[in-house]
């Protein structure tokens, strides 16, 4: 009898480093995360294809020469050719996707870094809020709008750094870029 069974009752959660990462995580940068998971397996999966391809091409070039029929090995050894040279542009596309994986890496941490700004600013906000419903002719509403408008300043350049990395590391080619 197995000790997990599907029609007993729920246990707790199991503890793991990953559900801590989620519980920090804003939530565009958890389905990016999940988009850079997402693209691992694509990867995997056109890397296999490629050296699949490629094996499948070996062996019918093989069995070609092994018919002893000339035109018939001719024909094998040409699609095989083929079959090959498409293995290898399926292995340079998932090195693509790789680059194309690791840029949307770059654009998660750095996502990650200006969230407490943003965080910050609309925490000023709320307070700046509160306190004109509250009390309108408050002293305290000067100093927290002055406050703001530093977090602003700091918001600005966190997202003009996340504006960078998103030119700077296009994989794109430039005329198809929108910075």
């Amino acid at each position: 009898m197995s000790v997990r069974r599907r029609n007993s009752v729920p246990t707790r959660t199991r503890f793991s480093f990953s559900t801590l990462r989620g519980f920090q995580q804003p939530e565009l940068s958890k389905k990016l995360n999940q988009v850079i998971k997402n693209e691992n397996a694509a990867i995997g999966a056109h890397e296999k294809a490629s050296k699949e391809r490629l094996s499948i091409a070996t062996q019918l070039s093989d069995w070609g020469e092994w018919t002893e029929d000339d035109a018939v090995a001719d024909i094998t050894d040409k699609v095989g050719v083929l079959m090959a040279e498409i293995g290898e542009q399926e292995d340079t596309f998932a090195q693509y996707l790789e680059e194309y994986r690791i840029v949307l890496k770059q654009i998660r941490d750095t996502e990650n870094s200006v969230q407490p700004s943003r965080d910050h600013r609309a925490k000023i906000a709320d307070e700046i809020q509160k306190l004109k419903w509250k009390e309108p002719h408050s002293h305290k509403i000067d100093t927290l709008e002055q406050e703001l408008v530093r977090a602003e300043a700091q918001s600005l350049v966190a997202e003009a750094q996340l504006t960078n990395v998103v030119c700077v590391d296009c994989p794109w080619p430039v005329w198809h870029r929108k910075c």
